[in-house]
């Protein structure tokens, strides 16, 4: 091989070689995005909505039924609203008189046939006063548009209850009550109702800024494609929902004010922080994270176990509690100890970001056992977001801000009845009645 060759061979790997450089980097780009992508699906907050990954099923105990101490379902005696009488006075075999008779009472309980929608027509006498020249009309309770309250109650709970889409509510009426009305009709009829329940919606903002705790969360919700944040602020008695562009400490101090001086509990964004310091951190979100690191790290069992075990003593410490003085010195000794395990933890490269998230918030960690009232978890206010995350399942988002509006107020509404354990069809149709 001459010098000339020699060179040529050598300018062709050299292109080769600078082709393999960029392919390999074009690929570790990608590698590094999919693995981004791949985060938003395995990883400790992933809700069950967007895991991809199937549940390993959990392992049978191989007990059927309840389990031990599981209170008995009893259901209770209905109230007789009619009663049919079967006499019998003579026998139909031989026609003989039968004297004595003995009752075998059965109870049926039977729903009423379709109920047409009554079409009631007003017919309001009004006339001029011939003294005072003024226009005089004849009380009356006729409504201010088409629709009564009990229907609109119902088509709103159809829709933000019992979670149908537009089309099954048009079905649901026109098979229960022979009632024919457009989607545009319904959601017409919705934002009304919306707007009859803005004066209650506030007050039960104004209840949740004056109380003592108050659990927080929020989760993404499309608006008209584009990503939007819906926050729930639970109470013992209320619950409120607000939609909002925002993710920041804004949409707190929106709510709360910005002096508020309860608790909060929480998850560990930390927005959270940057508004108030008295807050308890959630251990359900904690213990998930610990149990990925766990089936990812076998290093790290001995650590989730610990963290297991201390939220098992908070359980155990709630149950029993002594008194005020001898809680604040166990609060005391187990942020000790719990900042003694994330120091070892720290060891670790692969524990190390999620020992300082502990770290973190080693003075919100056992906030619950100093202030019985407060839960240790934020249950309360994940459990209130669930209704809404199915309900945005079915819709796929919202498309416009007063369909926000609408939604945050109704639900708002709903779950705070419930929470207080009100008839809901009763209760808003005294609303807009």
């Amino acid at each position: 091989m001459n010098e000339l060759e020699f060179e040529k061979l050598l300018k062709k790997k050299d292109r080769k070689i600078r082709r393999l450089k960029r392919e390999k980097e074009k690929l570790e780009e990608e590698n590094c995005s999919l693995r981004k992508q791949l985060l938003l699906y395995e990883n400790a907050h992933t809700p069950p909505s967007l895991q991809r990954k199937k549940r390993i099923p959990r392992k049978s105990s191989g007990k059927l039924g309840a389990p031990k101490g599981h209170p008995k379902y009893e259901r209770e005696e209905p109230e007789v609203t009619e009663t049919i009488k079967h006499p019998v006075d003579a026998c139909p075999h031989c026609n003989a008189k039968i004297h004595i008779k003995k009752i075998l009472e059965v109870i049926e309980e039977e729903i009423p046939e379709m109920k047409k929608v009554r079409v009631i027509k007003h017919l309001i006498e009004w006339g001029n006063c011939p003294n005072c020249k003024k226009r005089v009309m004849a009380k009356n309770n006729a409504p201010a548009d088409r629709f009564g309250p009990i229907l609109k109650s119902k088509i709103t709970l159809l829709k933000h209850d019992d979670r149908l889409p537009l089309r099954k509510v048009k079905s649901t009426l026109l098979r229960d009550h022979d009632f024919k009305i457009t989607h545009t009709g319904i959601m017409k009829i919705i934002r009304r109702v919306s707007k009859k329940l803005e004066i209650p919606y506030y007050e039960v903002m104004k209840r949740i800024r004056g109380a003592g705790i108050v659990y927080i969360d929020e989760t993404q919700y499309k608006l008209n494609g584009k990503t939007w944040w819906l926050w729930t602020f639970v109470t013992n008695k209320e619950v409120l929902f607000v939609i909002r562009k925002s993710r920041s400490k804004e949409v707190i101090e929106e709510i709360l004010g910005k002096k508020y001086k309860g608790i909060i509990c929480c998850d560990g964004w930390k927005v959270y922080e940057s508004f108030s310091d008295k807050l308890q951190r959630c251990w359900a979100h904690l213990l998930r994270e610990s149990n990925h690191l766990k089936d990812k790290h076998k290093d790290f069992e001995v650590y989730h176990n610990y963290l297991d075990k201390t939220f098992e003593k908070i359980k155990e410490i709630r149950a029993k509690p002594p008194g005020k003085k001898e809680r604040i010195k166990i609060t005391g000794e187990m942020r000790e100890s719990l900042l003694g395990m994330t120091s070892r933890m720290k060891k670790n490269v692969s524990f190390r970001k999620f020992a300082r998230k502990i770290e973190n918030g080693i003075n919100h960690w056992f906030t619950c056992i100093e202030n019985l009232e407060v839960e240790p978890t934020n249950n309360f206010a994940e459990q209130a977001l669930r209704e809404l995350i199915v309900q945005r399942k079915i819709m796929g988002g919202l498309r416009s801000e007063k369909g926000a509006k609408t939604l945050e107020v109704v639900s708002t509404m709903i779950a705070t009845w419930k929470k207080k354990d009100k008839p809901l069809l009763e209760t808003m149709k005294g609303y807009i009645g």
